[in-house]
């Protein structure tokens, strides 16, 4: 194709999963002209992710990596993309912690003296919850907590980004991404920079095969609960996540093998036996998915510039907390492109580059 018959953009995305939706806000919000290439039948953890956010470790009881800072951005860019995109998708919810042994109560009030403390609150007796959850030992609960209809923000992004004329519904093709002198062009498409958020499927990058994913394959179970009225989110064992319509979101499972999408009698009667050893009550189950999660060894996210190719930029990583990274990081690479912010050394990417990398097979 000739140059001159190119249409030139800020940025070309590919992937528009969670992470590739954030950034074409983020980059729209700041007046940038985009293009996003995504084929919606490819795989997508982001379709079938609990979309929790906590900012605390439970295995610990540590706040999650940054996540005062996190949170409060967050929270700011889903209120401006619900008043943007005509709907709500983002809800607080307190999360609850039963309690079964001593020793956890013991270390819960350690914890609540702690700068982790402002999330935690006092220690309650079981009665309230004894016709429904087992808590024999009380329970407590997590604010600052909640979760994100990950499915529905999605979704009417992909509505509004279609009406702007902004996406391309088709496989991106690696082998036809050319650099030149712009920068890089795909097609008729041209822009200096070409910003990778393809989930799990960057592992397949030709240009990023020295990332060191870790994917997991994540289960979820959705049921209905009759007579079951929390609309806490509990966690012991399994999470179990009101999300409307009397569903219950129940979840999750991790394995490392067999990296399809494909639902396992296996996983489902794991995430049943875990359900039945908190809940008092039957339930029915009326879904059950799996996907794979973008997961990294060191459980940080995977963003910045490719070493030798400054055209190419990456945006992934997030793993099972990309609501809550997402956003903050996502401005946070916008700020380095543009304004020669530095990179958190924790997510940059270049943590993982050598002189034995191999930029391209």
């Amino acid at each position: 194709m000739n140059p001159t018959d190119q249409r030139l953009y800020d940025y070309l995305l590919t992937g528009q999963g969670l992470a590739g939706t954030i950034m074409a806000h983020l980059l729209i919000e700041r007046g940038r002209k985009i293009k996003i290439i995504d084929d919606p039948s490819l795989s997508s953890s982001s379709k079938v992710a609990g979309g929790l956010f906590n900012p605390v470790v439970f295995k610990r009881l540590v706040k999650s990596w940054m996540a005062d800072e996190q949170l409060l951005f967050a929270e700011s860019f889903y209120h401006k993309m619900e008043s943007l995109l005509g709907s709500t998708f983002f809800y607080k919810k307190e999360l609850l912690k039963l309690f079964a042994e001593e020793q956890e109560i013991a270390l819960w009030n350690k914890k609540r003296k702690e700068e982790v403390g402002k999330y935690l609150s006092e220690i309650h007796d079981s009665s309230a919850l004894s016709s429904s959850i087992e808590a024999p030992m009380g329970y407590a609960s997590v604010s600052g907590a909640g979760y994100v209809d990950v499915l529905s923000f999605m979704n009417l992004s992909r509505a509004y980004f279609k009406s702007l004329k902004l996406l391309v519904e088709e496989r991106f093709d690696h082998s036809l991404l050319k650099i030149n002198d712009v920068g890089v062009s795909y097609q008729q498409y041209a822009a200096p920079r070409i910003i990778f958020c393809e989930g799990h499927l960057a592992a397949s990058n030709p240009w990023f095969t020295w990332m060191p994913f870790n994917l997991a394959k994540g289960e979820v179970l959705t049921v209905k609960i009759p007579g079951y009225l929390r609309e806490e989110v509990v966690n012991k064992g399994v999470f179990i996540l009101p999300i409307g319509a009397g569903l219950y979101k129940v979840g999750a499972t991790f394995a490392w093998d067999k990296l399809d999408e494909v639902p396992t009698e296996a996983a489902k009667e794991d995430l049943v036996h875990r359900l039945k050893k908190v809940l008092k009550l039957p339930f029915e189950i009326v879904n059950h998915q799996a996907g794979i999660r973008p997961t990294v060894i060191n459980r940080r996210p995977l963003i910045g510039v490719h070493p030798d190719h400054p055209q190419f930029v990456m945006f992934n990583g997030m793993g099972s907390k990309g609501v809550m990274i997402g956003p903050l990081f996502g401005d946070h690479l916008i700020e380095h492109l543009e304004n020669g912010i530095s990179l958190n050394p924790e997510v940059d990417i270049r943590r993982f580059w050598s002189p034995d990398s191999k930029p391209k097979p």
